[in-house]
């Protein structure tokens, strides 16, 4: 530490410096990321409400009371009536919530297990560690969606939870949520929903009359769902979200935090201090956007995916694996070779894509910072690769 501080030109002068390296949403080569630039006024709302502290909400009344209304109105575009729910450090940490919850409301399980699909996020294999969960995993079928019958014969006496997807990290597919929840019906398993990515997504795909499978609260069996607004709600990072069907679960296994400055406060969450500024700032993008404003930027998105499907089925030695539900694109080989060297190549020529082994595939995610000229040139550069293969 200086013995003197600097001035603020110099300090963001140096930092101008040694955030070089990082890469920008608008450069074009960020194809890979469920993440995308937040909207310009979230981030003016984050910035004036920095200060807001939800881990002590007897402090912060007012910031208290719109989360719980923000929790409300975003359970009904779930398809909820009376939803409750909290805003998280992101998805990961909803998810080890939801796992924390299924394993609680079973305490006459001595060895839990939660069943869910192989190309469920990886958070769960982290939630399973902490909490001492046995994770069982569920086959995919060659078209990616998952082996239902396989998911059933997984469900024994020791299932304290289930777990359904919808929108995959891997290809953004969606599970078969209702026959999922058919299969733990009458069983007392609590059925969580990861929609990290589908939930800001899926609801305005309705709407622009795409095809979407039920995935939310619509489903009767399903008790909590997983949604961030960092992801498709171009909200402040990070930002996440639970969100449940049955209040008493807060009551019945909430921690209780006695000594706040504002009085006791009870809570699901994993973190203490927690800011109240990104509930805020969604809060403001939600009522400036409204539903046609998300419609607006889902159908470009949309249009961009359509255009990318368009432009790989066009390149000979690749192609989709799987029909994409939203604006997520895998992209594998023809022959079934691995695809490590095209995502060497595309990283040679700055192309940032994510790459999933286990399943050969790359994956490109077509957020709103990616425009139509970032994937022509991306395409341009991939086949050009596949023709040196």
């Amino acid at each position: 530490m200086l013995e003197d501080g600097l001035e603020k030109q110099e300090i963001l002068r140096l930092l101008d410096e040694k955030l070089k390296l990082d890469m920008r949403y608008d450069s074009g080569s960020i194809l890979g990321s469920m993440c995308t630039e937040p909207i310009n006024l979230g981030i003016e709302i984050y910035t004036k409400y920095v200060s807001k502290n939800l881990g002590d909400p007897g402090l912060f009344l007012g910031t208290a009371a719109l989360e719980e209304e923000l929790a409300t109105e975003i359970g009904e575009l779930f398809g909820g009536k009376n939803i409750i729910g909290s805003f998280t450090t992101g998805g990961s940490e909803a998810n080890l919530i939801a796992l924390r919850i299924a394993k609680k409301l079973r305490p006459d399980i001595k060895k839990p297990e939660v069943v869910l699909p192989i190309s469920a996020h990886i958070s769960f294999d982290k939630a399973a560690d902490i909490l001492d969960i046995k994770l069982r995993k569920v086959k995919l079928q060659n078209d990616f969606s998952i082996n239902i019958n396989h998911f059933e014969s997984l469900v024994n006496k020791n299932t304290c939870g289930a777990i359904g997807v919808a929108g995959t990290t891997s290809l953004g597919l969606v599970d078969p949520i209702e026959e999922i929840g058919e299969i733990i019906s009458g069983k007392d398993i609590f059925f969580h929903i990861d929609a990290a990515f589908g939930g800001f997504i899926l609801p305005f795909l309705k709407n622009l009359n795409f095809t979407t499978p039920p995935w939310d609260f619509s489903v009767e069996h399903v008790d909590s769902i997983t949604a961030d607004p960092h992801k498709m709600g171009m909200g402040i990072i990070p930002t996440g979200g639970i969100f449940l069907r049955d209040k008493s679960i807060l009551q019945k296994i909430g921690f209780e935090i006695p000594y706040l400055a504002g009085g006791i406060s009870k809570h699901l969450h994993i973190v203490g201090t927690r800011p109240g500024g990104t509930i805020i700032a969604f809060w403001a993008i939600i009522k400036s956007l409204g539903i046609k404003g998300f419609n607006k930027i889902i159908q470009k998105c949309m249009d961009n995916t359509s255009y990318l499907i368009k432009r790989i089925r066009e390149i000979q030695g690749i192609k989709i694996p799987a029909k994409p539900v939203m604006n997520v694109v895998g992209i594998t080989t023809e022959n079934g070779e691995s695809v490590c060297e095209i995502d060497e190549q595309l990283r040679k020529r700055n192309w940032l894509t994510g790459k999933f082994e286990e399943f050969n595939l790359i994956r490109v995610v077509v957020m709103p910072h990616v425009q139509k000229a970032h994937l022509k040139n991306f395409c341009d550069d991939l086949e050009k690769i596949t023709q040196n293969l």
